[in-house]
């Protein structure tokens, strides 16, 4: 695994979907990179939400969904940290979107 990206989500709305979106879709490698996903401080309705976008949504994409019930983003990315498999960490709001070529620029950059 080249690429652990960490994305920290706290009761996510729409805005969750065009981040995912724009991860899935990137021209790096699906297989040289991994989405962790992770719930931080709630639960439902938003797990099932999320399982189910991701389900639909995001075949051929490694996506890794998990949830604390403790809160704050720096829990969560801490939580991210401890089982990503990358090479590289990036960590990616979860109302932010990125360009299609962002996974592979920063790989090139770092290599």
């Amino acid at each position: 695994m080249r690429i652990s990206v960490i994305v920290p989500t706290y009761k996510p709305q729409a805005y969750l979907w065009k981040c995912l979106g724009s991860l899935c879709r990137q021209t790096f490698d699906k297989s040289a990179f991994e989405i962790i996903l992770i719930l931080n401080g709630c639960k439902e309705p938003y797990y099932a939400q999320i399982k189910e976008y991701i389900s639909a949504n995001m075949s051929g994409c490694n996506v890794v969904l998990l949830q604390t019930d403790t809160g704050g983003v720096s829990n969560a990315r801490n939580i991210g940290l401890d089982i990503a498999k990358g090479e590289y960490i990036t960590f990616i709001d979860d109302d932010d979107y990125v360009s299609e070529s962002l996974l592979e620029e920063l790989y090139d950059k770092a290599s």
